[in-house]
């Protein structure tokens, strides 16, 4: 799309012109391309009409019946007096808009596209009515040279006439033009790149006090680009031109307070400076003072404030007030937790390519969770923010390729995050050539690899293998050094493995000391194996009622084991009170999972009608069932 600044130097020559209904309704169509398509088209066709009804009226000398821009060109008449490539143009335009209108939905880029067409057009209609404007030599130039913004330098416009002009304007000694010309000879745009050039030109600006010109020497400085990072010296200029009211330089001289760039920390200066510049439209210092309010940095802590900055920021597009605001309300943090209104924010700064924007809005589409679950847009959004090297986006790209069986694409994704050094995605590597694109070489390094750096899942799985043999020479020493590891990471996994292994050594306390850890943890294996102890009576006195306590939790879980061994509690009455009732219950809950002798004792219990109703037919079922598993008790 065309560059703001000659959206500008037209809707100037427009009001020069008198032209001002149609100068406002360019300016409204350009100012809503991105964010407000649908509007952009309504005032472009505004736009046009005028433009049709007012060349129609001067070549025919006379007013049209008809106002619909479509209708007029097809007068042969009035179309034999114009230009065929700006007929082209604007039936072409015509026609995008009538087509597009219609939908419910206007994208950003057919926006865009209509307002390249429409400047092309104005700038024909302008020279139309005012075919000397170019040569005249006293125009007000310091009035129509328009700042450029050195970020949004468009790549596919040509600043060739552009440079050229200013220089002529510069010469004159206009600080915008300087400014202006530095801006390009900077970015080596419509001049060829000349870092010198910019320094000398936006030095003659700041001499004249230009804001913008202090502005971008400050932020030189500030980055250390083509001159020596001094933060003082950025600071200076950054004051001078916030002096003359430049927001931008408020916003970075907070920056440096904020961050404590060549001074200390102090977010009470940052609040000051971000303040100001939010206050002047600043959106990058409006949300900055939202995170300042958010977490209480430099002012008491206040969510209404921080809401209050990030809305404003967001809604003027600031793509990363978009995101703390669809995070705040997909956390339900300071707002009421809304997943609706997070995935609305979300979209919108995913739509402006901010990266974390799109992960999180990949996963709502992941979970169905304020938009209709869809893999699809799930797998579309983890992609562009893969493609912008979001490490957690290329894990989990990687994780659904795993699940969907695709293992190149998973390798390929999970790969370029453990590249970056994302741990979980060396630990699914690991797995994945360890069970799904069996490689041991490599599941070893990926496992080792995290493990070294403390990944506790990759020092259990590496535990495992050296236990097992898998693919390794088996090393007891090696793979209770890395559960070790694990365990003070409190990983119940790696207590469960150690509880094992101190329970082969025949060493009971510790044995118990790691099932009682694991089983404090969740870990329901633990639960199970801590709850057996005090069955047993194995390294500590005999307790139905904690072996109990322990197996219920497991068995709650599912575990059948557990809820085969409580059934067995309840019917013999240890630790619990004797319940056949219940005893059937968790005979049932195991038996439904597979449990050969749960099978068995409920078929039992059917057949006596001991806890439930006597039934034969249920009785031999079971039976049958638990005979199928060669059990040898089923007959």
């Amino acid at each position: 799309m065309i560059h703001a600044h000659i959206m500008k130097e037209q809707c100037y020559k427009l009001h020069v012109l008198q032209f001002h209904t149609l100068s406002h309704n360019y300016e409204v169509a350009y100012t809503n391309a991105n964010t407000q398509p649908k509007l952009t088209l309504q005032h472009a066709l505004l736009a046009v009409e005028e433009i049709v009804r007012q060349v129609y009226e001067v070549e025919m000398h006379t007013a049209p019946n008809n106002l619909s821009p479509r209708v007029l060109l097809t007068t042969k008449a009035f179309v034999a007096k114009i230009h065929p490539r700006r007929i082209h143009l604007l039936m072409n335009l015509v026609w995008k808009m009538t087509n597009q209108a219609s939908n419910d939905v206007v994208t950003a880029k057919s926006a865009r596209i209509v307002i390249d067409y429409l400047a092309d057009i104005i700038e024909w209609y302008i020279q139309r009515f005012d075919e000397n404007y170019k040569s005249q030599p006293n125009a007000p130039a310091e009035a129509i040279v328009t700042p450029l913004n050195p970020f949004d330098l468009s790549p596919r416009e040509d600043y060739t006439a552009a440079a050229g002009w200013f220089e002529r304007a510069a010469q004159q000694g206009y600080s915008s033009a300087q400014y202006n010309l530095g801006v390009l000879y900077e970015a080596g745009v419509g001049v060829k790149r000349d870092i010198n050039k910019a320094l000398h030109y936006y030095k003659l600006a700041a001499q004249q006090e230009d804001a913008n010109a202090l502005f971008s020497l400050g932020l030189l400085y500030h980055v250390g680009k083509f001159v020596a990072q001094d933060y003082e010296q950025a600071m200076a200029y950054y004051q001078k031109s916030a002096t003359l009211g430049n927001a931008d330089a408020m916003y970075h001289i907070g920056v440096l307070y904020n961050q404590g760039l060549g001074r200390k920390v102090d977010f009470k200066e940052a609040t000051y400076w971000f303040t100001e510049a939010a206050e002047r439209g600043n959106t990058s210092a409006q949300n900055n003072l939202g995170f300042l309010y958010y977490n209480g940095n430099g002012v008491p802590r206040n969510s209404a404030q921080a809401i209050n900055w990030f809305e404003r920021a967001a809604k003027a597009g600031d793509a990363s007030a978009q995101y703390n605001l669809g995070f705040i309300y997909r956390k339900g943090n300071a707002l009421p937790q809304d997943n609706k209104l997070a995935a609305h924010w979300f979209t919108l700064a995913a739509l402006q390519d901010h990266a974390s924007a799109q992960f999180q809005l990949a996963l709502l589409y992941q979970l169905g969770q304020g938009v209709e679950k869809n893999l699809d847009e799930c797998i579309k959004w983890l992609k562009l923010a893969a493609t912008e090297d979001h490490m957690n986006a290329q894990f989990t790209l990687g994780m659904l390729y795993r699940q969907q069986g695709d293992y190149t694409q998973a390798a390929q994704w999970l790969n370029w995050a453990a590249e970056k050094g994302h741990l979980p995605a060396m630990y699914d590597l690991g797995l994945l050539y360890l069970y799904n694109d069996p490689n041991i070489e490599k599941a070893v390094h990926y496992f080792t690899t995290a493990a070294e750096q403390n990944n506790a899942n990759s020092q259990v799985a590496l535990a495992k293998m050296y236990l097992q043999g898998q693919g390794v020479e088996k090393n007891q020493l090696l793979a209770k050094h890395w559960l070790d590891r694990a365990a003070a990471q409190n990983h119940p996994d790696a207590a469960l493995q150690l509880g094992y292994l101190h329970q082969q050594a025949h060493d009971s306390d510790k044995a118990l000391s790691f099932f009682r850890i694991a089983a404090q943890q969740g870990n329901v294996q633990g639960q199970y194996e801590y709850g057996n102890l005090y069955d047993k009576g194995i390294g500590v006195a005999k307790d139905y009622i904690e072996a109990a306590k322990w197996i219920e939790k497991a068995a709650s879980q599912g575990h059948s084991k557990a809820q085969f061994q409580l059934g067995q509690m309840y019917y013999f009455g240890q630790g619990v009170p004797k319940d056949p009732k219940q005893s059937a219950k968790y005979y049932r809950l195991a038996a439904n999972q597979g449990h050969s002798k749960a099978q068995y004792q409920l078929g039992m219990l059917y057949k006596k009608g001991n806890g439930v109703a006597q039934d034969y037919t249920e009785a031999t079922n079971w039976l049958k069932k638990s005979l199928q598993q060669e059990n040898p008790s089923a007959n």
